[in-house]
């Protein structure tokens, strides 16, 4: 068992909701073993469960992404003091963003098809292809997964 900041979370609102976790397990479609294990850490929920939950709990469901990345305590605490600027606000794009992407938003409508691609590289178009194939909601997901890389290895780097 792996009580993670994200297994709280999960117990806490179940709990607060006045849940049984066969209703919870019924209500994401799954035997309530099975969320068992979501709540005691054996197993790490999906996206599509983490959704699912989200509207049941009526939480962002980016809260509950943020916590499934966090395995251990320290590492939340850690995130919540330094280096992850704007991790646990509801809204991503609230927080402060890298000044090369500000600069690539602010000129992109005026840039040429051949300027567009001196930003782009191969592994750029098999990103924006596959992007594109996701629903709005996985989009959002990516997006904010993406973010959580690029500061993570910032803050390696340092």
């Amino acid at each position: 068992m792996a009580d993670t900041p994200l297994t709280k979370q999960l117990r806490m609102l179940r709990k607060r909701h006045h849940y049984t976790q066969k209703k919870v397990s019924d209500y994401i479609g799954t035997t309530r073993a099975n969320y068992s294990h979501y709540e005691t850490g054996i197993t790490i929920p999906s996206n599509d469960i983490l959704n699912k939950l989200s509207i049941l709990y009526e939480v962002p469901l980016m809260h509950l992404i943020k916590l499934s990345a966090v395995s251990k305590k320290e590492e939340l605490e850690k995130l919540k003091q330094g280096g992850f600027d704007g991790l646990f606000m509801d809204n991503p794009m609230s927080s402060s963003l890298d000044p090369l992407y500000l600069e690539f938003i602010n000129n992109c409508p005026e840039m040429s098809d051949r300027e567009l691609k001196e930003w782009m590289e191969p592994e750029d178009l098999e990103l924006i292809y596959y992007y594109h194939q996701l629903s709005p909601q996985n989009k959002n997901m990516a997006t904010e997964m993406v973010r959580l890389f690029v500061k993570n290895d910032r803050n390696i780097k340092k």
